[in-house]
């Protein structure tokens, strides 16, 4: 979806409530649950099961999830999304920059003190990663020993990563266009993954539990006339900020 001066998305709005019934009450609901769980314990004894190759393969997933490794993917996305910034004209950027702005605020919001605390309040889920309730497993602490790296989590739902990588791309779904949009979807499943093979998170901890939660932010903030707003505000801020040369927009 590519941003207009549209201050109203209704069709979004209800279909972001919808998609988050769906997904949510499948994984609540019994017969859809055990469906759930078995494509979680596929797909995870499929990934983990990479570990079993060689230990360059090994070190190459201990390294990927190592908190070097989270803050360079995090810069990555950062550049992405500049990328998008300045591939549109002069008179562009300024709205992009604040369209950034807005995305930075929602990952933020959605952080430890933040909307996630009152979100797992609300859902209540207390779950293991795969890694701690599953035999036999493949884990980078034991295989890698001299890597830090995150292999299991007490509490995998809903998934950390997943809430930030979603937030990202469901913006650049929102602010650009599809091509952009499917680009960030491609990137954002590789930034997944590596969590995954480790072990640290099943898939529905960030299919379900993710999602969820972001998909109610994406309608609440972005489908909903407070995005247009904070987006004109974030273009005022900028105009005092940005050089002459950038503040082509009439709206200065």
């Amino acid at each position: 979806m590519q941003q207009t001066q549209r201050i109203w998305y209704p069709l979004a709005f209800l279909l972001c409530h919808l998609f988050a019934l769906l997904i949510y009450g499948s994984w609540l609901f019994e017969p859809t649950r055990v469906l759930w769980d078995a494509l979680d314990t596929q797909l995870f004894y499929f990934l983990n099961g990479f570990l079993e190759q060689a230990e360059s393969w090994q070190v190459f997933w201990a390294t990927a999830n190592t908190r070097i490794a989270d803050v360079t993917t995090g810069l990555g996305m950062i550049a992405f999304f500049f990328l998008f910034i300045f591939s549109g004209a002069k008179a562009q950027r300024v709205g992009r920059l604040s369209m950034f702005g807005i995305m930075s605020s929602m990952i933020l919001l959605s952080q430890d003190g933040g909307l996630v605390d009152l979100y797992k309040e609300i859902i209540s889920v207390s779950r293991a990663s795969p890694s701690l309730t599953l035999e036999p497993v493949y884990r980078l602490s034991e295989l890698v020993p001299h890597i830090k790296a995150k292999d299991a989590s007490h509490g995998s739902f809903p998934g950390d990563h997943g809430i930030v990588t979603f937030i990202w791309v469901g913006c650049i779904w929102f602010f650009a266009n599809w091509r952009w949009g499917v680009a960030a979807t491609l990137i954002g499943t590789l930034i997944l993954l590596p969590r995954m093979v480790a072990g640290a998170h099943w898939l529905s901890d960030n299919l379900v539990g993710s999602s969820l939660l972001v998909l109610l932010m994406v309608a609440w903030i972005l489908c909903t006339p407070l995005a247009y707003y904070l987006q004109r505000l974030g273009e005022w801020i900028l105009g005092f900020i940005l050089p002459q040369s950038w503040r082509s927009n009439p709206r200065f």
